[in-house]
């Protein structure tokens, strides 16, 4: 069986840098890169026909990459996987070890979750974390979204991607810890999730030192933040921590509900 190494994370939360760096460590990169742009110099290590593709089913779930609330509509899932599968065929062949990166899929990883078992590939779970604060600066610095807004997507696509990704072998970090100490988290990642990611011998991992540099931390705030951003920040750091535990799934579960009831209230806002 292949495996898919899913970098499963939000927009703006280190997820282009996880990927290159395990793209780095020799996990195959899709064939039609992103080319980089302004606010990912370095690239953004995803595929732009995974990206298209995300994008329409998000339209057809009645649903864009910025709205926050839950998808209004289900998707016809055997289509959905049907083309889900086509996409990874075209996109990485016969790779064995593969990187999968699009932040939209923290909101449809179900339907991809069922096309990778069904392509014949084991989906393990790389999700950094990154401060909230942080994410809602670095989006309002990319796109015209407040910092309310920005925080709104980031409970919405944090929570979905960690409830859709549960049984699965998965290992949360946080961001900043990745880019202060990659070997370490590398070093997690393999125990995790039974991997044997290694820098190459012959360099060490200098290319990858080269590559997670301290400018790719731009926006740095620690501004606080709404009680329900607050604590689901606090249980994924527990997730980080100590891996998984009926408990802090329950704890999860209930405050998605929340900020269920929540949208119904505020269906309105951006």
């Amino acid at each position: 069986m292949k495996t898919a190494l899913v970098v499963l994370g939000m927009h703006r939360s280190g997820t282009s840098s996880v990927a290159g760096a395990l793209t780095l460590l020799g996990a195959a990169a899709p064939r039609t890169l992103m080319a980089p742009a302004a606010d990912n110099p370095r690239g953004f290590w995803e595929s732009h026909v995974v990206m298209v593709l995300n994008d329409i089913l998000l339209t057809e779930a009645g649903s864009s990459w910025s709205d926050w609330r839950r998808l209004p509509r289900a998707l016809d899932a055997a289509t959905a996987r049907d083309r889900i599968v086509r996409t990874m065929m075209d996109e990485f062949g016969d790779a064995q070890t593969v990187v999968l990166k699009d932040p939209r899929m923290c909101r449809l990883f179900p339907a991809w979750r069922g096309a990778l078992e069904q392509a014949g590939y084991r989906p393990l779970i790389v999700t950094p974390l990154r401060s909230p604060s942080e994410v809602a600066a670095s989006l309002q610095a990319r796109n015209p979204i407040s910092r309310e807004q920005g925080l709104r997507l980031w409970l919405r696509h944090v929570l979905d991607a960690e409830a859709a990704s549960r049984g699965l072998p998965r290992h949360f970090m946080r961001w900043s810890s990745f880019m202060a100490d990659w070997r370490a988290e590398v070093a997690l990642i393999n125990a995790r999730l039974g991997t044997s990611l290694a820098p190459a011998a012959d360099d060490g991992g200098v290319d990858i030192d080269a590559f997670l540099t301290p400018d790719l931390h731009r926006q740095k705030t620690e501004a606080p933040t709404p009680v329900l951003v607050s604590q689901a920040w606090s249980m994924l750091g527990d997730l980080a921590r100590h891996g998984d535990h009926p408990d802090l799934h329950a704890a999860l579960d209930a405050l998605r509900r929340t900020f269920d009831q929540a949208e119904d209230l505020f269906a309105d806002a951006p």
